[in-house]
């Protein structure tokens, strides 16, 4: 067997960068709200970092107004930055970061696809059909629905994440911004917007919070998390090829899964391993057709369900 190309390989690292901080990113918030912080600081933190960081990126692009419009920016802020990042550490107060870790993209993968169909005329292939089933079961089992527990309110409130994200992206991409002048947007309005409030009204824990632990949460959340995991995404999307954005996010239930057994000694039972499994596929799939590129074996999967 031949070994992978140097730029396979180069993008399969850069790959795994960002699967890992985007999982990363939601057991660290799990850990801030169960120790030392609150799920105001941990917004202030990441959208005030990050606002500093690419500030550079809105001095020399602005806020895109031209063809976002200031509902647009304001969407966008809404859908993805301060008001979004407030509800995931409040929802992860009371669920497991494996919860936000399917929840949350597998949501969002279901919103896109309705989204697309309706406002874009997507193609609802029977893969996509597939895919949304996977995840709407998974997502079920993570709920509570199919089993003996009751969803709490931390799970309602990852699935409300899960359609602002769809509805962040669903502004981008009729706008046509770039990653990351898309998430300066986000950060610099989110912090004009958030910090003001967070400073004058907002109860705080952090002026009484162990100095590491505020400085983790802000080198993760406000540099890592924006600004090294979308150069990663971006760089991985490069070297091997647009159908990663596809199946990127397909990885995070198992690998936030896995983190959150590591690193929070979170309880992961076969049900738990079953449903994030679940919601990766169907996330791969629901997503696959937003991706020029086409993935192996997909012509003779889609010919499969023709047939049948």
């Amino acid at each position: 067997m031949s070994p992978l190309p140097k730029e396979r390989v180069l993008g399969l690292a850069w790959a795994a960068a960002a699967i890992a901080i985007w999982s990363g990113s939601l057991v660290m918030l799990r850990l801030g709200v169960t120790t030392n912080l609150n799920a105001y600081d941990l917004t202030a933190l990441r959208v005030g970092v990050a606002a500093l960081v690419l500030a550079p990126v809105i001095c020399r692009n602005g806020f895109a107004l031209r063809r976002l419009g200031v509902g647009g920016v304001l969407a966008m802020v809404v859908g993805f930055g301060a008001p979004y990042i407030l509800l995931i550490s409040l929802g992860l107060g009371t669920a497991p970061a494996s919860a936000a870790g399917s929840l949350n993209p597998g949501v969002m993968a279901v919103v896109s696809v309705l989204l697309g169909w309706r406002l874009f005329g997507d193609r609802i292939d029977p893969a996509r059909i597939v895919g949304v089933v996977a995840i709407l079961v998974g997502a079920s089992f993570f709920a509570g629905v199919l089993g003996a527990e009751t969803a709490s309110v931390g799970h309602l409130i990852l699935v409300f994440t899960g359609v602002m994200w769809a509805g962040y992206a669903l502004v981008v991409r009729r706008a046509g911004i770039a990653a990351l002048h898309a998430t300066a947007i986000v950060a610099v309005g989110s912090a004009i917007l958030y910090l003001p409030v967070y400073i004058a009204a907002l109860p705080k824990q952090l002026p009484v919070a162990p100095v590491p632990d505020i400085v983790a949460q802000a080198l993760f959340q406000g540099v890592f998390v924006s600004v090294v995991a979308v150069f990663a995404f971006n760089r991985s999307r490069e070297l091997l090829g647009p159908v990663v954005g596809a199946t990127l996010p397909a990885l995070i239930p198992l690998v936030t899964l896995g983190l959150g057994v590591v690193v929070l000694d979170e309880a992961a039972g076969a049900r738990d391993l079953a449903s994030a499994t679940l919601i990766g596929v169907g996330v791969a799939l629901t997503l696959a057709g937003h991706a020029p590129g086409r993935w192996p074996g997909m012509t003779r999967f889609r010919k499969v369900f023709r047939n049948a």
